[in-house]
């Protein structure tokens, strides 16, 4: 469906409902749409940030606790 028959369509609900005198429903509906949509893309149902599991302790870095000797070995 292109965007002008959505347009269209959309159009003629509004009309519907002001010639009927329901606009205070059809306003009702579509804020309760929004508060879904708000409410289901909140961040906690976006999954886990530890996708790969829980991070291990990174390695010391090179020369830490060695002497330069050593080192070059």
């Amino acid at each position: 469906m292109n965007l002008d028959k959505l347009f269209s369509w959309i159009t003629g609900v509004v009309i519907a409902f002001a010639i009927t005198g329901k606009l205070d429903v059809l306003q009702a509906w579509i804020w309760r749409a929004q508060a879904q949509v708000v409410y289901a893309s909140r961040t906690s149902t976006w999954g886990s940030p530890r996708f790969f599991g829980p991070m291990k302790k990174s390695l010391p870095a090179h020369g830490q606790g060695q002497s330069a000797q050593e080192f070059s070995q």
